[in-house]
């Protein structure tokens, strides 16, 4: 109300009064509720001095007070409702400073003894263990509320990354190691894209090599993904049909109900709308680790290796395959709803596939067969093959390209993400080719959903929300050229060869209707440039290049006057076994893709808004 301390209680010394005032148990709802009423103009005016002195005994107390002190618990609990309520009104930076800090001159000084109390707390071991998982929880409640404000800039001003490993490592506080990882990955993605070399944290990640701080992130990441894939499938069971299960399908069939219905039917979108829950923000400790820390690679392999030699039916899952099982059902669900959200999080699982192909170390285990079952959604229609025996692992990956590919094709597309996710698929099938390795794979399927997008890609009504049309349909029509020139070397039998041209041939309209504009098509990319016989890169265009290969094998099947595809198949299988795929000698020309430093600042905000509703 604006009643200044010494109206309340004339009698009492200023320090008293907040001592007397924090040794009372806070009423949460009733604090959220007074605060939650207040405008703008009463923060900025009448209200800023008590709030600014709130906040600055609320700092002391916390700071100084002895453990077992209750007014130093209670002072937490207050700064985390305090900063919570005011930071949701859409304060600009100076504006935090003013409400807090009482103005712009006192903000450093204010501002860096609330940093130091944190990381005090965070990292003292004689601390007890709620005491110091409350620190934790403030800090997280300040940069989940403050965003991309200047004030979260103090806390890069002071490394506390030594307490936050202390912290995961504690023997009563590394059960918080997700939390620990959530604020680790919030600091290092503040203001990412234009200070990434400025932001200690982002170097942090990328040098430290204590292997029990990475092994604890990485039980509870695991723990945290595998919970939120479970939510998926408590909506709907998808375990893989069994015969007695297809047989229980069949007799429900005959069901006067089931009788006449012409196809299956999705469940409806509203069932997902809400998911992934907040725990998915997992992915983003396990994107950030991976892509930047080679040891913390080498401990997800480890624990692969380790999985794969006692696997049973209830032993738990690696990581890296708990990210691939979440993917699959975020990439199936990820635009149904038209939430911005899940879209933001299917972003951010392409963004998990992408580093993992691009890591060599995980890539040479991943084509290798795995004795560990890698269950995959099947909850849209029509569903992935059923698999009777072990596969490699890198098919389950290709299959989430695959689930994206064919469930996300909106006339509002999400170009950006579907360029990530035709990079990641590139990238498999160059990693491949240069491995020597041959993958026996459900390609039929895989060709079927690339041709799906370009036919897609062809309408004139689409809107995208990033990224280019035309940028998408170039790296669309390289994938397939590269597949085409390398088919032979990447299949495992001669039908997915000629398959593989068979399909492009019956696809051939699609083709056509391709409108690449002039300057994409003459500027060489860097996304699947080739080289000449001198070694100099030139650009081409790989539409051209696809289309004679294509009409060549038109022309033969339409000579043998095939009426089938089945005789098509003959005619095509005839002359690859005579000659070889057609301009296959031109396979060698392609360079490696460039790894790209890719921008995932994009999910900060939802990372914010998840974090928030993770903390009390």
């Amino acid at each position: 109300q604006g009643i200044p301390p010494t109206t309340v209680n004339p009698n009492a010394r200023h320090e008293s009064f907040w001592s007397d005032l924090l040794a009372l148990q806070p009423d949460h709802d009733f604090l959220r509720q007074q605060l939650n009423r207040l405008s703008k103009v009463e923060c900025l005016s009448n209200l800023k001095p008590l709030l600014s002195t709130l906040f600055r005994e609320c700092v002391d107390f916390a700071r100084n007070d002895a453990y077992d002190d209750p007014k130093k618990v209670h002072s937490l609990e207050t700064l985390s409702i305090l900063i919570r309520c005011i930071l949701r009104k859409d304060f600009t930076g100076w504006e935090v400073m003013e409400v807090f800090t009482g103005g712009v001159r006192g903000s450093d000084q204010l501002f860096m003894v609330f940093v130091e109390m944190i990381d005090q707390l965070i990292g003292d071991e004689t601390a007890p263990a709620s005491l110091r998982h409350q620190a934790l929880q403030l800090a997280i409640i300040f940069m989940c509320s403050i965003g991309q404000l200047s004030p979260g800039a103090y806390f890069l001003r002071r490394d506390l990354f030594p307490s936050i490993c202390g912290f995961v490592k504690g023997q009563n506080t590394r059960q918080f190691a997700f939390e620990a990882a959530l604020f680790i990955c919030l600091l290092a993605n503040f203001h990412r894209s234009d200070s990434a070399k400025l932001n200690p944290y982002v170097h942090r990640i990328r040098e430290t090599v204590d292997v029990d701080v990475m092994r604890n992130i990485c039980k509870a990441c695991t723990f945290a993904i595998d919970t939120s894939t479970k939510t998926y499938q408590n909506i709907m069971d998808d375990s893989q049909p069994t015969f007695m299960g297809s047989v229980g399908a069949l007799f429900t069939s005959f069901r006067p109900d089931r009788a006449l219905a012409a196809k299956p039917v999705d469940l409806p979108r509203e069932l997902f709308k809400d998911q992934p829950i907040e725990a998915a923000l997992a992915l983003l400790p396990a994107y950030e680790f991976l892509h930047a820390n080679q040891t913390f690679s080498s401990l997800l392999l480890e624990e692969l290796h380790l999985a794969a030699e006692k696997s049973t039916a209830g032993s738990g899952k690696p990581l890296l395959v708990t990210l691939l099982t979440l993917s699959s059902y975020i990439l199936s669900h990820a635009t149904s709803s038209g939430s911005p959200r899940a879209a933001a999080y299917g972003n951010m699982a392409l963004h998990v596939l992408r580093v993992v192909v691009e890591n060599d170390s995980i890539f040479r285990v991943f084509y290798e067969p795995c004795k560990i079952d890698i269950r995959l959604c099947r909850q849209r229609l029509p569903g992935l093959p059923v698999q009777t025996t072990p596969r490699p692992p890198i098919c389950a990956l290709l299959d989430c390209c695959l689930l994206w590919l064919r469930h996300n094709l909106h006339k509002k597309l999400q170009a950006s993400s579907y360029i990530i996710c035709i990079r990641t698929c590139y990238r498999t099938l160059w990693t491949l080719r240069r491995e020597g390795a041959r993958l026996d794979y459900h390609w039929q399927e895989f060709w079927r959903a690339i041709i799906g997008l370009l036919d897609f890609l062809s309408r004139s009504d689409i809107v995208t929300t990033g990224g280019s049309i035309h940028q998408l349909q170039r790296e669309t029509l390289q994938l397939l050229d590269f597949a085409l020139c390398n088919c032979e070397a990447l299949f495992t039998s001669p039908q997915s060869v000629h398959e593989c041209i068979y399909e492009l041939v019956r696809s051939v309209s699609t083709l056509r209707k391709q409108n690449i504009s002039a300057d994409v098509a003459a500027s060489p990319k860097p996304a699947c440039p080739r080289q000449s016989s001198m070694g100099s890169i030139e650009t081409y265009d790989p539409l051209t290049h696809i289309l004679k290969i294509v009409t060549f094998y038109e022309d033969k099947i339409h000579n043998a006057n095939a009426r089938s595809a089945k005789e098509a198949m003959r005619v095509v299988a005839k002359q690859v076994e005579g000659d070889g795929v057609l301009m296959s000698r031109d396979s060698g020309r392609f360079l490696e893709p460039m790894k790209r430093e890719e921008d995932v600042s994009g999910f900060a905000k939802y990372a914010a808004l998840d974090g928030l509703l993770l903390m009390p």
